[in-house]
C-alpha cells in the first residue's frame, strides 16, 4: 500500500478582513504538501441536515465548524472543547501567525445561505502540540455569546476505543474529486474502529474524509463504549481515493485528554 501523504489544505479566497466577511465558496484545490485523507471505497458519508434533528449525532454536529485560515489562505475543521475553545490541527494552524484572522462558522451547513452563515473569531492562539498534530485556539463572543453557549461542546472519551467499535466523523468538505465546484458543507461520516493501535496514540477507521477534514472530531457510534464522546483527532489518511483498502487515522483520545489538561481543560 502507498501511503500518500499530501497537506491537508485547501486554498480559499477570502472577500476581506473581520468577522462579517465570508469565505468563498471556491476552497477545493489541494496544495500539496506533507499530509491527506482519503475516501475509502465509495463515498458513504451524508449531510448532516439529512440526520434526525432530535439524534444525538446530530446534537454533537452543532459543535463542529468550517475553520478558515486566511492568514495561510486554507480551510480546515475545528470543534468546541469548551465554551470559547476550539480545536483542530496543528498542521493547520501551527504558531499565532498562523491563527491571525481565522474564523469558524458553526453553521456552514446544507440549505444554509452563505449570507446566513455565522463567523465567530477563533484568532486568539492558545497552545500547539506538534507530536499530537494539536492546537487549541480561543474564540470571542458574538452578540455577548461565546459560541460553546449556543452550540454546545464535545467531551474527549475517558479512555480509547476499541477495535471494531462503531464511530463517526463530523466535517467540512465535498467531493471535490467528482464535483471541483463543490460547497464543502457538514458532512457525517459512518465507519467503524480498525485499529486503536495502529502506531503510538494513533487509531485507524475506514470513515470517508478528504483534504480538509483536518482537525475534525472522531466520535463513537451508538452502542460502543465511549458512544458520542471523542475518541479521536482526526489528521491523515492512507492510501488512494476510492480504494477499499484505504483508511483514516486520528490521534486517540488519551492523548488529547492529556494535552487539554496541561491548558486546564
Amino acid at each position: 500500500m502507498n501511503l500518500k501523504i499530501v497537506r491537508a489544505f485547501l486554498v480559499v479566497g477570502l472577500t476581506g478582513c473581520g468577522v462579517a466577511e465570508l469565505p468563498q465558496d471556491v476552497p477545493n484545490a489541494e496544495l500539496g504538501s506533507t499530509e491527506s485523507n482519503v475516501i475509502v471505497g465509495s463515498v458513504n458519508w451524508s449531510s448532516v441536515t439529512s440526520l434526525s434533528s432530535t439524534s444525538t449525532e446530530r446534537t454533537r454536529s452543532k459543535a463542529v465548524g468550517y475553520l478558515s485560515i486566511p492568514a495561510v489562505g486554507s480551510r480546515c475543521t475545528a470543534w468546541l472543547v469548551g465554551t470559547d475553545k476550539v480545536v483542530t490541527n496543528n498542521h493547520c494552524i501551527g504558531s499565532s501567525a498562523d491563527a491571525v484572522g481565522a474564523k469558524v462558522s458553526f453553521n456552514y451547513e446544507d440549505g444554509v445561505a452563505s449570507t446566513s452563515r455565522i463567523w465567530y473569531d477563533c484568532s486568539t492562539f492558545v497552545r500547539t502540540w506538534s507530536a499530537e498534530d494539536m492546537t487549541v485556539l480561543t474564540c470571542k463572543p458574538l452578540n455577548g455569546y461565546y459560541p460553546g453557549q449556543v452550540y454546545g461542546k464535545l467531551t474527549v472519551a475517558s479512555g480509547n476505543a476499541a477495535n471494531s467499535s462503531a464511530m463517526y466523523v463530523v466535517h467540512q468538505n465535498c467531493d471535490y474529486n467528482a464535483t471541483p465546484s463543490c460547497v464543502p458543507t457538514k458532512k457525517y461520516s459512518p465507519g467503524s474502529v480498525l485499529n486503536t493501535n495502529w502506531s503510538s496514540n494513533e487509531l485507524s477507521y475506514n470513515a470517508d474524509t478528504l483534504g480538509g477534514s483536518s482537525g475534525s472530531p472522531v466520535l463513537g457510534g451508538a452502542g460502543s463504549t465511549y458512544a458520542h464522546l471523542v475518541i479521536g483527532l482526526h489528521h491523515v489518511g492512507v492510501g488512494s481515493n476510492y480504494s477499499s483498502t484505504a483508511y483514516n487515522t486520528g490521534v486517540e483520545a488519551s492523548a488529547i485528554k492529556a494535552r487539554l489538561a496541561e491548558i486546564g481543560l
